[in-house]
């Protein structure tokens, strides 16, 4: 009897093994773009070399990465420069992007940029002559709150950054930025007054521009992690590193999560 207990053992094992070896290793870092005392580039080159990845995914579109190893990218960007070191150490390294195709430009074509920070600016000042209503006031002291919350761990280290406490905070204040400030500028009349000209030459309003801002970032993360998949499929059976901003970490694990087909499983890194 213990011999065959022991036999299934080695089965189930073996069966283990061979339903989950074959699968994608994915690692999301969540970093900070500049140098600073929380992260720069040695210290990311330290953690991919921990790692050991076969393909890092930067959060940089196709035309980017034409750029890749060029000073001026890497002279202020962690991932870039962090990168660099490594595929120097490991040279069949693949770095490739997975970022919104023409993010930047999209956003100004559609008069998302600078519609997103002016709609913030006048917020603000309505806010501060007591000119918004009690209820939109209660909601831009909530994106306040939020904001300060944030703040609090800039002065932390990259492990407390991808943390899960971090991960509440920040999908908190991105629910707040994202789906409840529209209500305020949909609600308040001089959102819909006031008006920027876009590369065309077409006017869109704060209103309209802010809102078109909100729902690019559901459209960049869901982008972002189907491009991820796609990587997953097409490297099946590889380490890969996602080297993306904080903010978007806990998004594109929710993403990853739903839309997982049990060909690739996601790792955590920061214990």
């Amino acid at each position: 009897m213990k011999n065959l207990f022991l036999g299934l053992l080695v089965v189930v094992s073996g069966f283990y093994h061979a339903q989950y070896s074959g699968k994608t290793q994915i690692y999301i870092l969540g970093t900070v773009h500049e140098p600073s005392t929380i992260l720069n580039p040695q210290m990311l080159f330290e953690i991919l070399n921990t790692i050991q990845p076969d393909v890092i995914l930067q959060e940089l579109d196709s035309e980017q990465m034409k750029d890749f190893q060029k000073e001026s990218m890497s002279k202020n960007s962690n991932e870039v420069s962090a990168a660099l070191l490594y595929s120097k150490k490991y040279p069949k390294t693949l770095n490739l992007p997975f970022e919104f195709e023409g993010r930047n430009q999209y956003r100004k074509d559609n008069g998302m940029v600078p519609t997103d920070n002016l709609t913030i600016k006048l917020m603000d000042s309505l806010y501060k002559k007591n000119a918004l209503s009690p209820v939109n006031t209660i909601i831009y002291e909530k994106y306040q709150q939020a904001n300060t919350a944030l703040k609090d761990f800039a002065q932390s280290d990259i492990k407390t950054l991808n943390s899960l406490t971090f991960e509440s905070v920040n999908r908190y204040r991105q629910f707040v930025q994202h789906h409840e400030i529209p209500k305020v500028s949909n609600s308040e009349e001089i959102f819909a007054r006031k008006f920027v000209v876009k590369p065309n030459g077409e006017k869109i309003s704060y209103r309209d521009g802010y809102q078109l801002w909100c729902n690019f970032w559901d459209l960049r993360n869901n982008t972002m992690s189907l491009n991820i998949i796609k990587k997953a499929n097409e490297y099946k059976g590889k380490k890969i590193v996602i080297l993306t901003g904080v903010q978007h970490k806990y998004y594109l694990k929710e993403l990853l999560d739903k839309y997982n087909d049990g060909n690739y499983t996601v790792v955590e890194y920061f214990k």
